[in-house]
Order: structure tokens, then sequence, then C-alpha cells
């Protein structure tokens, strides 16, 4: 592996210090509640293990992971599928692919990925796993590296331009930082990485995670999640045997089966067998703001992302997975709802809209990774690899099986490119990947190609401000 230049200084970004407790948002301000100071973090197993949990909190944040990283892919993504219909001028620039840079949902991504980093970090020092048993600081150590690699992945597609494959991705990414910072006077200006050097290091975390953590850890990583959000990355990389083989090491010795029908790997209070990772919510802690956002129920929700007809009429009439349930009125909670899609009956935006009912309960856990993923990675990579088959089913066989659990026609002649894009939007949709799947792919997204500068975050304008360092993306500067 090619060596990275890392940002092996003392800091975190510094505006991200500075405004992590000045940050302004419309949205959900949940901050975490098992957090604690550094100091006390580092000094016994239990303090460790809190910090470890806040970081697991910090990742369920709204800006990050919890709601934003979906909401930028959807949104950026949108053309004639779905409408933005809400009132807020935040995801109404990603819906008109016109961000500004003071846009405070971008900033406050940014501090939050950036605070997840830094926790990251303080669990990997060596004086700090050195207060563990083996087994233990191998755990930590896994977990702590699986967030970062993550992050840094999430980010650096959403803030980089994409990734090319076989070119040398010198276009800028994120900033790399391996070092912890404890306070403001330790911040350092710190200039972008590459886009290579971001994927690099990601690679490296997650590579790592997966040989450390077990193959089952609860409701935490393992070395399964590893493994799907490194078959993730090869896929937007375009490494389709590393791919199709890290898919094939979760579908086929991971243990997670696919729920009954569609709707049964949603809306869950605990994991599915079709999670691979999720999010855990529950009515004391949790992080509402995908349901905010696009449920449309009584007492969930605003409703602001509207559904159209020409997308339901993608699926097939017999597919679960595009049936839209009319008899709602305005009791109607998720409970009372059996299709994938329901006539929206909130009061605050779209009362008779067609809603998703993948986010319908505020304090139901949000699954990351789900199997029926793996499957679409796996048939998608073994087929554009041209290096031989990995795992026992044919792209084919593997999309049928996501059609038959969805009661969808399943396909009797070998699945063409098309189709398997297609059954993969059809079965990924409003969970965050459309906007890198059509990066990946090179297709227009409306009248800008997959390219374009305005289909990537600006660097929020307060960062430029004081890291004369950083460099703007080219859009934003008007160059």
């Amino acid at each position: 592996m090619k060596n990275i230049k890392t940002n092996h200084t003392r800091g975190l970004i510094l505006v991200a210090v500075i405004l992590s407790m000045l940050a302004c948002t419309e949205k959900l301000d949940i901050q975490p509640k098992q957090s604690i100071d550094a100091e006390t973090a580092l000094t016994s197993p239990q303090n460790i293990q809190a910090t470890l949990v806040g970081a697991y909190l910090e990742a369920r944040h709204t800006g990050i992971f919890g709601s934003s990283f979906n909401e930028y892919s959807e949104l950026y993504a949108a053309t004639n599928d779905m409408q933005f219909i809400g009132t807020y001028q935040q995801p109404r620039e990603f819906y008109r692919k016109q961000a500004t840079v003071t846009n405070t949902y971008v900033s406050t991504t940014w501090i939050r990925a950036y605070r997840l980093i830094n926790k990251t970090n303080l669990l990997l020092q060596q004086d700090v796993l050195g207060l563990l048993s083996d087994s233990e600081k191998q755990r930590v150590e896994g977990e702590a590296r699986f967030l970062r690699g993550w992050v840094v992945f999430e980010m650096t597609r959403l803030f980089g331009l994409p990734y090319e494959p076989g070119q040398a991705n010198n276009q800028p990414g994120i900033p790399i930082i391996l070092i912890p910072t404890n306070d403001v006077q330790d911040a350092t200006k710190l200039p972008r990485n590459s886009v290579a050097e971001c994927y690099q290091q990601a690679i490296a975390d997650l590579s790592s995670a997966k040989d450390l953590l077990p193959a089952s850890n609860g409701v935490y990583a393992s070395s399964f999640a590893a493994s799907a959000v490194l078959a993730r990355l090869y896929l937007q990389m375009g490494n389709y045997t590393a791919a199709a083989t890290e898919a094939n090491r979760v579908i086929e010795q991971g243990g997670f089966s696919l729920t009954a029908t569609p709707l049964e790997a949603f809306n869950n209070s605990g994991m599915s067998p079709e999670d691979i990772f999720a999010l855990q919510n529950n009515v004391a802690s949790n992080t509402p703001w995908l349901t905010v956002m696009y449920a449309s129920l009584n007492g969930m929700g605003r409703g602001d992302y509207d559904i159209q007809q020409v997308f339901i009429d993608r699926f097939h009439p017999d597919d679960l997975r595009g049936m839209v349930q009319t008899d709602t009125d305005p009791g109607t909670t998720i409970a009372e709802v059996h299709h994938m899609y329901y006539i929206g009956v909130g009061t605050i935006l779209n009362f008779g809209g067609i809603n998703t009912s993948k986010w319908g309960d505020y304090y139901a856990n949000i699954p990351l990774i789900r199997l029926a993923e793996m499957y679409l990675i796996r048939a998608e990579a073994n087929f554009e690899s041209g290096t031989g088959q990995v795992g026992p089913n044919t792209p084919t066989q593997d999309i049928n099986t996501i059609r038959q659990r969805a009661q969808a026609p399943v396909h009797a002649e070998p699945v063409t490119r098309q189709q398997i894009r297609e059954e993969r939007y059809l079965e990924l949709c409003w969970e965050g990947h459309r906007l890198h799947d059509l990066k990946r792919w090179k297709l227009n997204i409306g009248d800008y190609p997959y390219n374009a500068g305005n289909l990537i975050l600006p660097i929020p304008f307060r960062e430029m401000e004081v890291n004369d360092l950083m460099e703007q993306n080219s859009w934003y500067t008007g160059s």
C-alpha cells in the first residue's frame, strides 16, 4: 500500500473544536448523553468503555450517520422520483444542488465528524489501550478503527470529487487526523489530504477492525460490519473482486438472514436478523430526524420528502416494496402501516402525499447496513469484475434472492447491468445510497454530470476563515 501523508499533529481542525459548542441548526440538537471528559477517560477500563459508548452516540448524531449522510445523498440525487416540499432552507439547497458555504447542516456535519474522529483517536492512544486486557484491547481498538475508517470514507465521498478507478485521485478529500486533541490550545491548522489518501486510510482502519473485532459483538461493530463497509468502499472504488469477496464473507459466514418481508427490516426496537449494523434508538435516547423528515403520521414526522407516483410505477404490481397503503387516516401510526408506502396523514406538510414507511418511528433503531445490500454488492461486483465468480451464487441468483423476498417476479434469463442497478435502487431507496451509486456509474444527475462541482459539499465558511491551509472546493470559489 502506498504511504499516506497524514497530519500527525496534535490537533483537531481548529474550527471544529471551537464551534462544537456554537453550532446552530434547525435540526434537533441531541447531544451524546454518556460522554465523559478526556482526562477521566484515560484512567480505567470502565471509563475507556464509557468513552467508546460516547463515540457510538456521537456517530448517531443527526449531523452524520443519524440523518445527514442519508439526506445529502437522497436530496442531491433527487430529480423526478422524490420532491422536497419542506420549509427548511438547508435541505432545500441540497435538493436544488445549490449549497452555500454558510449552510449550517454542512458545518454541523464537519464538526460532528471530527468530534467522532477525535474520540476514536483518544481511544487509540497506546497508553489508553495499555490499560485493557488483551481481549478488551483488541475489541476497543477494533471498534474505534471501525468508526474512524467509516466516517473518513463517508466524509471523503461527500466533500471530495468522485474516486476515479485507475486514476491518481489527487483531488482534495478531507484532512486525515490520527492524533487526538484534548483542548483548543492543541489545535493546529491542517490541509486536506487527497481522495486517494483518504480511501487508503479508511481501508487501513476498516481492515484492521475486521481482523481485531469478534464475529459477534452485540449491538456494537463486529468483524462482519467492518467487512460490510469494506464491501461498500471497494464497490465505490471499482475494485469489484475485493467488494465481492467482503460481501460474500458477510453473506456466507455472518449468520444474518433476510427478514420475511422488506418492511420488517425497519422500525424495529431491537436488532433484526438482517441488521449487520444499526444505530440504537429508544424512548429515552434517540436520534429521530430521519422520521421527522420522511414520515407523515399521527404524531410522527413533517413529511418533507414526498415520494412521487413516477417512482412507485417502477415497481412490478406484485412487488411488496412498491405497494402503497391508501386506507390511512389522521390517527394512523406506523403500527397500522403494512405497506412500504402510505398516503401521508400528518398535519404539517404532506397530508395526502406519498411517504416511505422505512422511517416511521422516532424511537426505532436506524439500520445502516443490511444483508440485502450485501447480496446486491456481490451481484454487481461479480457481474462487473470479469475475473470469475466469488461465492456460490451467480448475479442472477443474488438478484432473485432479493426479488423473491419482495414477491416480485424473478428473472428467468441472466440479469443485465441495468437490471442489477435498478434492483439496487428499488431495494435501497431512501437509505442514503443513491447519490454515490449514480456517481459510481458515472450517470448524470438531472442536468449535471456525475462529477459536477456542485454535487459535493463546500468546506464550511468558518473553517476556511480560520485555516489558510484549507482549500475550498473549486465550484464554491467560482474558479
